[in-house]
């Protein structure tokens, strides 16, 4: 990520950035959000088992995900140090967008092929590598062309369309994977992977021209802020510059990405095996709906309450809310129960990763918001990465204390990370959000 700050030049600024605009620009997010989800949630378990011994499989499906997650991480402060010296006819960022949304195709048509473990591993790693090749180029465009008064606005829409693409595409991968074996279904998974590239190509392709036109309008290919002359990379992070509390909230944002991710990624294991419907891809694709559909639900009423009563009682019953409905997920014994118990987690969340990414803009120093907001990142891929490293939890646990019994231990540990999550916040003193002009459409 970027380590300067970079704010939208004049023309830019004065442009009108209305909330289509705004989706125009974000709709990268829809793409690549709803395309990493359903890899996670839907497909790579599928996979995962036809390579991998049923006992070990939720091992071997936490490896390969926190192989994945690990490889995203140690791109993205790279690439964004390139991003910043990189000089072409289509700016800094375009041409890393671009090349995500080449690379991840090719990437896509080698999981169709006939796999073992290892190519599973190797062809996942490459994926993710080149979502975060694209990722951290643009984030920086969007804090360049957004004008401040607009910054909230463009991240509650970024927020709604990952929470959308994620539960649109995990709910057409899982009704179409459903139907997925080999050899004679195998053309569902191969419908499910060019879906996911025809989405990939259109969201980064609307988003690319967003950005190149909004540059173009302001004045040219040649605009100063579109080919800016490569930034001195900061020598060293100067930590006293930033927020003293900041660490206690990555820690915090770590915790709770962890607990949203414990379900995304063993929701598919819970409901064979716990709850043991019949076809566990379809059931999870039709549970998304009420899931997703909570979650969305949630995201503009807690961003518009956490402004007037503050960040944390909003996130306080979010948490609150999110522990007891997975605590009760514990003893649930039908299809039908899940998908109530597991909306009310989804509504939760909703609250906890809007308010949270709210509180995250109010901790951002002056001068540094692009080093924040890496160090930011850095705390919800490695979240995400600690849910992946904790599969061998429930093997362990079936195997020490009967069938059953692993994904309760898996429920626990979520509802635990999510009261660790909570009460580091009491260690955080975000500073009061700025009121803003409202903006005329």
């Amino acid at each position: 990520m970027n380590a300067t700050t970079t704010l939208p030049s004049s023309d830019v600024a004065a442009q009108p950035w209305g909330r289509r605009a705004l989706v125009g620009l974000n709709i990268y997010s829809f793409g690549l959000a709803g395309f990493i989800l359903a890899m996670d949630t839907v497909v790579l378990p599928i996979l995962v088992l036809e390579v991998a011994p049923h006992a070990a499989k939720n091992t071997l499906l936490g490896i390969v995900g926190l192989a994945g997650l690990l490889a995203t991480a140690l791109v993205q402060v790279p690439v964004g140090w390139a991003s910043d010296r990189t000089r072409s006819r289509l700016g800094r960022r375009l041409p890393y967008m671009l090349w995500t949304c080449l690379c991840i195709p090719v990437g896509l048509a080698g999981l169709a092929m006939p796999l073992n473990y290892v190519s599973l591993l190797v062809i996942w790693m490459f994926i993710q590598i080149n979502s975060g090749i694209g990722y951290s180029p643009y984030l920086a465009s969007v804090r360049e062309l957004v004008p401040a008064n607009r910054m909230g606005v463009a991240a509650s829409i970024k927020t709604l369309l990952e929470a959308l693409g994620g539960a649109t595409m995990l709910c057409l991968a899982a009704l179409m994977v459903a139907h997925y074996h080999r050899p004679d279904g195998a053309v569902w998974l191969w419908a499910t992977l060019a879906m996911f590239a025809g989405v990939l190509t259109v969201t980064s392709g609307i988003s690319s021209f967003t950005i190149f036109s909004r540059w173009r309008r302001a004045g040219g290919i040649g605009a100063a802020a579109f080919q800016r002359a490569a930034m001195a990379f900061p020598e060293s992070t100067n930590m006293a510059r930033l927020h003293p509390d900041l660490a206690w909230f990555v820690v915090s944002r770590g915790a709770f990405m962890a607990a949203v991710v414990i379900f995304t990624t063993y929701g598919l294991f819970f409901l064979r095996d716990k709850v043991q419907v019949d076809n566990p891809a379809q059931a999870l694709g039709m549970a998304i709906i009420g899931i997703g559909g909570a979650l969305v639900v949630t995201t503009y009423p807690s961003g518009w309450l956490s402004d007037r009563l503050g960040r944390k009682p909003v996130l306080t019953v979010g948490v609150v809310v999110a522990v007891a409905a997975t605590v009760a997920m514990m003893w649930v014994s039908s299809y039908l129960i899940a998908v109530v118990v597991a909306s009310v987690i989804g509504g939760a969340v909703g609250m906890i990763l809007t308010t949270h990414w709210a509180m995250a803009n109010d901790l951002g120093a002056s001068g540094r918001e692009a080093q924040h907001m890496g160090i930011v990142n850095l705390g919800t891929l490695f979240g995400a990465a600690g849910a992946k490293a904790i599969g061998p939890l429930p093997d362990l646990v079936t195997v020490w204390f009967g069938p059953g019994y692993g994904y309760t231990a898996l429920l626990g540990a979520s509802a635990l990370l999510f009261i660790i999550g909570g009460v580091l916040l009491f260690k955080v003193r975000p500073d009061h959000p700025v009121q803003l002009q409202q903006p005329q459409y």
